[in-house]
């Protein structure tokens, strides 16, 4: 009997070489996504423990800082289509100008259940008092947007997005770059809902990278399989 000789073909190694290069790297990067989301998940437990430290200008995301000011409560925004606990509702923020620098900072005060009537709004009315507020900062991503208004009109006013630069394009004057989730120990704190970092654990990650692997062994088991049985005769 004669031996078959391995003989694809070149369109079948093109194809081959094409797509285990992809699923490989596709493999890899998944495994790098893992390991960042790891370091990331990491330094987010050790913030949340910490002592608050004073916010600064070049504070970053995921920081535990804690802010000095006065609230100011007449231009407040309602983000849409929050859900917490199976109900729809809003996230408040709430402007807060800093003692020392005069700068304006957005908190996030919490979650408010929404009204059956949608346009009947939650009272979320506070005073203009002085307060020291600590909590984490965080920068949202624009995100999935299902409306092209993505700001109403009148204030208090309804935003689609919490996404920081479309947010501070509605006041007239310069906003800190980053929002400050408050802790709920704070006067006028609403619900709290737990902060996640990342919408995609380490875990799932590395289950993606073993799938791509998946493929790509499957893929080396057909492209032998089919140089061999193509010459068979």
């Amino acid at each position: 009997m004669k031996k078959n000789k391995f003989n694809p073909g070149a369109r079948i190694t093109i194809f081959f070489v094409t797509f285990a290069i992809i699923f490989f790297s596709l493999g890899l990067w998944q495994i790098e996504r893992g390991q960042a989301k790891t370091v990331l998940l990491d330094e987010f437990d050790k913030n949340s423990v910490i002592e608050p430290q004073e916010i600064k200008q070049d504070s970053k995301k995921w920081e535990r800082v804690y802010v000095e000011g006065t609230w100011y409560g007449a231009n407040q925004i309602l983000i849409d289509n929050v859900i917490n606990g199976g109900i729809a509702g809003y996230k408040v923020l709430t402007p807060f100008r800093l003692n020392e620098t005069g700068v304006l900072i957005l908190i996030d005060r919490g979650w408010i259940k929404r009204n059956r009537n949608m346009s009947d709004l939650p009272n979320i009315s506070i005073k203009d008092i002085k307060e020291r507020v600590s909590g984490i900062l965080e920068s949202p991503e624009l995100g999935l947007v299902l409306s092209d208004e993505l700001v109403s009109r009148e204030w208090p006013k309804i935003s689609q997005t919490k996404n920081i630069d479309v947010i501070s394009k509605e006041y007239n004057e310069s906003i800190y770059p980053l929002i400050l989730i408050a802790d709920p120990i704070s006067r006028y704190s609403l619900e709290y809902i737990k902060i996640n970092p990342t919408n995609m654990t380490p875990v799932k990650h590395y289950g993606y990278s073993a799938q791509w692997f998946l493929m790509f062994i499957v893929l080396c088991g057909m492209y032998v399989w089919y140089g061999y049985k193509k010459n068979e005769k």
